[in-house]
């Protein structure tokens, strides 16, 4: 193997290597040897296939697996005789491919920064109080009828009202030309501004069950949906049935029904407890995000470039994900996350030097995560997922790879509440940020 080594910068390296022919041909000797024996050819014996005609119908696919296969393995060997440790994988480039004789190709990757953190011993965070009234509590059980509201179809009145349930069909129409992407037939639509889109709460109030209401509207060049954007739309509806939502009364027999719970006064002391909770949860970490910051502004690094390259197509990912749950099509989430690059790029800047930090302090401090309490975080969250995803999350995290990630974030976890730990009580402010010393 020749190798040479570029450092383009502090932390960015360069590998160029060079496959020693024999090796190239011992890799080559190996496959086709290998592929002999599990291929048959017409004509010939299994295992008897002769390497002219083994080249000729599989010549692409082995050339192909050896340059894959000696990529990795010398990529491998040469970091390991230079000592070199990748933040993230190395990209590889292939400069000339012509095996036998030649392949040569280059890896470029970024090292890991050497990074001791300062300055952060002393950071106070002020106590935080958490206040629940009962108007907090009221609100809490009215939002745990309306989950249990059962729906009763309305008798004696044919006109939609805001608030009811319909059982509507509806379509757009831009010329009388229907728009297929709006139809949608018989859906339960509950008529109010706050969740109908569109407007379409102006159609459907006051609709007639059974006849033909219409409505046109006309969209804003810059509207957010792509498909509307600039055109005047008819919408036509047609309501078939009315519902109204009917709440359960709040008695001791609705306490009983949310589980082990005796009457109303106690429903009233679990759901304030778990208020009191949420919001010292949050409180928390309010308080986490501000010690980060602290920490992050007294300890300037220098960010590997390909790890903000990694952090910033996780955030793409994350946000077309997103954006498809949210219905828009493939035109639109393209253009959306187009106009986001600046911020994404932020962000994922933001994340990589987070992590590092992180990484850095755990080191520094000694956190670790032992196996016991991998396992019990990998449990709770297989109980979390319900039997529709616990396969797919038990396959998961069968791998490695994956297990060390989860390790790696409860690990940055743990330091940071560490950190909050010994923070708290410090110096009181009026303000939940944490303060500097």
């Amino acid at each position: 193997m020749n190798l040479t080594i570029e450092e383009n910068s502090a932390l960015r390296r360069k590998l160029t290597i060079e496959v020693e022919p024999d090796e190239i041909k011992r890799e080559l000797d190996k496959t086709y040897n290998e592929l002999r024996r599990g291929v048959v050819l017409k004509g010939f014996r299994p295992g008897h296939a002769p390497r002219h005609l083994l080249e000729k119908f599989f010549g692409d696919q082995v050339r192909s697996e050896v340059i894959q296969k000696l990529v990795k393995e010398y990529t491998e060997k040469a970091l390991e005789e230079k000592n070199l440790k990748p933040i993230v994988e190395p990209e590889i480039v292939t400069d000339e491919t012509n095996l036998p004789d030649i392949l040569k190709f280059t890896a470029v990757f970024d090292l890991k920064p050497d990074i001791v953190i300062k300055d952060y011993e002393g950071l106070k965070v002020p106590e935080h109080t958490v206040e629940i009234t009962e108007k907090d509590v009221d609100e809490a059980l009215e939002n745990l009828r309306a989950r249990q509201a059962s729906l009763k179809k309305v008798e004696g009145r044919d006109t939609v009202e805001e608030g009811d349930v319909a059982v509507v069909t509806l379509e757009g129409f831009e010329n009388d030309k229907p728009l297929s992407e709006t139809k949608g037939e018989n859906r339960l639509l509950e008529i109010s501004k706050k969740t109908l889109a569109h407007g379409l709460d102006e159609l459907l109030i006051g609709a007639k069950v059974g006849a033909d209401n219409r409505k046109t509207k006309t969209y804003a060049a810059d509207y957010d949906q792509k498909d509307l954007a600039g055109k005047t739309i008819e919408w036509r509806a047609s309501v078939k049935e009315i519902y109204k939502r009917e709440l359960p009364p709040l008695d001791d027999d609705f306490a009983k029904d949310q589980g082990d719970i005796q009457n109303l006064a106690e429903l009233r002391e679990r759901v304030r407890k778990d208020l009191v909770e949420h919001a010292q949860s949050e409180a928390d970490s309010r308080a986490r995000q501000g010690l980060l910051e602290m920490v992050l502004d007294r300890n300037q690094i220098e960010v590997p470039e390909s790890l903000i390259t990694r952090e910033h197509r996780a955030l793409e990912s994350e946000l077309d994900s997103t954006l498809r749950q949210g219905g828009l099509n493939n035109e639109d989430i393209a253009e959306r996350i187009k106009g986001m690059q600046e911020e994404l790029k932020t962000r994922a800047h933001k994340r990589a030097s987070s992590g590092l930090v992180l990484d850095a302090l755990a080191e520094q401090e000694k956190v670790e995560i032992s196996d016991d309490e991998l396992a019990e975080r990998i449990g709770a969250i297989m109980r979390q997922a319900g039997t529709k995803n616990r396969e797919r999350f038990s396959e998961f995290y069968t791998h490695e790879e994956n297990r060390e990630g989860l390790r790696s974030t409860m690990r940055r976890e743990k330091v940071l509440d560490q950190l909050l730990t010994r923070a708290k009580g410090g110096v009181a402010e009026t303000s939940e940020a944490p303060q500097p010393a």
